[in-house]
């Protein structure tokens, strides 16, 4: 192995933990908001995501609006994409707020321990796999379109068995996401060498974090249906 390669492999490694420090770092800021929300100020919470424009789905508005704002300003604006990585958390934590309290103390451990067992298994299998999975991953981000637009059209419909079918489907386009996100770290990196890629990692972090969160709300989805 020569110094050129020793020094990319470092370089990667590093841009890896700069990934998931950013994503460990918005899972704590959910977790303590929500833990928050629904011990102290849960009646507080409630008005305020009653009293926001459309409610939850206004809260969902607003979050769909910064994912795009951050993709758009990753590179050019590093402290922004962390900045609205870290507001897309808060509010992240206060919509599950009031979502978590209609579910059991045992079903949201078991989604949250499968979806976690799942995330590192398929995270490790992105990092490791030679297999190019962009094949995989356009498949999968078509497929959540159409789920997006079938979730939109059951809003009015009220089907429990189309959400249950959704949740299932949701499921495994996430599985195939996080592993086709983690190798895309690696593309990233090697497309933002020698730039300050402070903003990318930032935003590859928001992208792991959005497969974590809708693999674990699909698994709980589930398994109170069980």
């Amino acid at each position: 192995m020569n110094n050129s390669t020793v020094i990319e492999t470092k370089g990667l490694n590093q841009f890896y933990a700069k990934v998931y420090g950013i994503f460990s770092l918005g899972l704590a800021i959910t977790a303590i908001t929500a833990y928050l929300s629904m011990g102290y100020f849960f009646e507080q919470t409630v008005r305020i995501v009653s009293g926001f424009p459309f409610g939850i789905t206004g809260l969902w508005i607003v979050q769909l609006i910064l994912v795009v704002m951050l993709s758009a300003k990753a590179q050019k604006n590093p402290s922004l994409t962390v900045a609205g990585f870290i507001v897309y958390s808060l509010l992240t934590g206060f919509i599950l707020s009031v979502t978590l309290a209609g579910y059991s103390t045992a079903n949201v451990a078991k989604a949250f321990g499968v979806a976690t067992v799942t995330f590192i298994g398929m995270s490790i299998f992105g990092v490791m796999t030679k297999k190019d999975l962009s094949g995989m991953g356009r498949a999968a981000i078509g497929l959540l379109w159409g789920v997006i637009i079938a979730t939109l059209i059951n809003l009015f419909l009220a089907s429990a068995a189309v959400d249950y079918f959704l949740s299932y489907v949701t499921v495994i386009i996430f599985v195939g996401l996080i592993a086709y996100d983690n190798q895309r770290i690696r593309h990233m990196y090697q497309a933002t060498i020698g730039q300050d890629n402070t903003g990318i990692a930032a935003f590859m972090a928001l992208q792991l974090y959005l497969d974590f969160i809708n693999l674990f709300l699909s698994l709980l989805r589930i398994f109170s249906r069980d």
